[in-house]
């Protein structure tokens, strides 16, 4: 299955990146009842077609990569953002 290689660059810190990476990756948040989780986008997704190559690199099967990349199109005003088509050498 072909991959993709997105990589990005927060342009602004505070309120916009936080909203970004939550949209993202989810957050944790502490409740009266213990912790819970909300949800980002990778989060509904199955954890093998995905992998964080660093905070800002993200490998993922091209199938799932156009419902990543509604994220990175939602706050592109705050972000610089590409994506590379990944070819397996033999």
């Amino acid at each position: 299955m072909s991959k993709v290689l997105i990589i990005w660059d927060v342009k602004s810190r505070g309120t916009p990146a936080t909203m970004f990476y939550r949209a993202l990756r989810g957050y944790d948040y502490r409740t009266k009842n213990g912790r819970n989780h909300s949800p980002g986008v990778l989060d509904e997704l199955p954890g093998e077609v995905w992998e964080f190559v660093n905070r800002s690199t993200l490998l993922i099967e091209e199938e799932y990569a156009k419902l990543v990349e509604k994220v990175f199109k939602d706050f592109a005003e705050y972000l610089d953002w590409h994506v590379f088509e990944v070819e397996r050498v033999r």
